[in-house]
């Protein structure tokens, strides 16, 4: 994949995330860390079965 167009999916998956959970992406908690990341890479998994 293009690296630009990969950055145009996390953009777009990131872009989507609510400001709360955009937060916890920084949160000095690893749990809620990890959960964001999580909801991170299923909006990626969204975004490219969208550009598919």
């Amino acid at each position: 994949m293009h690296p630009d167009l990969m950055k145009a999916v996390i953009l777009a998956a990131v872009t989507r995330m609510s400001d709360h959970a955009k937060r916890q992406l920084v949160s000095s908690v690893q749990k809620r860390r990890e959960r964001a990341e999580e909801a991170l890479a299923a909006g990626i998994v969204v975004e490219l079965s969208r550009r598919s």
